[in-house]
């Protein structure tokens, strides 16, 4: 079994995965001393990532107790834990015992090309899988765009439960240069932007409705 040691991951159960430059402290990180890499097909990656799946028992036995982790400087036994890769790509997986996949973590920018050189040095395995269900709604904006859209979706919903006639005639003038029409009419014109993908209006419009929830407070 080859190994790589001493890496940072970040733990989700997200189909959407979050890239190394979005990791805050808060997440779920942890720090692995060591654990297995096996090279697996370019479709099983791909479906690994964008679907939800469930690994083969007969699988489990060649990756069991194999990683460790540091926790609370001493040392705890992972279960099932695995790093798969392919020569582009290198998801970490933690797998219950009966082989579904509950967490998965991208790694950090240097620790992937390491073990992406690793992984070249490996014959491929072939790991039977099933897709118990396959996303039809993956996001690819970043975390933060997320939350950014997140954000002005439930602003837009206050300002209409709550009548916020005054914000919205200012929100309205100041993207649409005009006074447009009755308060619902603007807010359909709103909510018809929002919807869209993510582009600069969203940013924007962000900005100014965070600026005035902090004035408010």
């Amino acid at each position: 079994m080859i190994y790589t040691y001493d890496i940072l991951l970040n733990w989700t159960k997200d189909i959407r995965l979050k890239e190394f430059y979005e990791w805050n402290l808060e997440d779920d990180l942890e720090h692995i001393k060591k654990i297995p890499i096996i090279r697996v097909k370019d479709i099983m990656l791909k479906d690994l990532l964008t679907s939800k799946i469930k690994i083969d028992k007969s699988f489990l036995f060649k990756i069991k107790d194999k990683t460790e982790s540091y926790f609370h400087n001493e040392i705890d036994i992972v279960d099932y834990a695995v790093i798969v890769t392919t020569n582009k790509k290198a998801l970490a997986l933690e797998l219950d015992s009966e082989g579904n996949v509950v967490y998965k973590s991208n790694l950090l920018l240097d620790e992937e090309e390491e073990v992406l050189e690793i992984g070249e040095e490996l014959v491929v395995m072939d790991i039977p899988y099933n897709i118990i269900r396959k996303s039809s709604n993956i996001s690819y904006l970043t975390r933060k765009e997320e939350e950014e859209h997140k954000f002005l979706s439930r602003e837009i919903k206050k300002i209409r439960q709550n009548k916020e006639v005054s914000k919205l005639n200012y929100l309205y003038k100041e993207f649409f240069m005009d006074e447009g029409g009755d308060f619902d009419n603007k807010l359909i014109v709103l909510e018809k932007e929002i919807s869209k993908d993510y582009n600069k209006f969203h940013h924007k419009l962000y900005n100014l409705l965070k600026l005035s929830t902090i004035k408010k407070k």
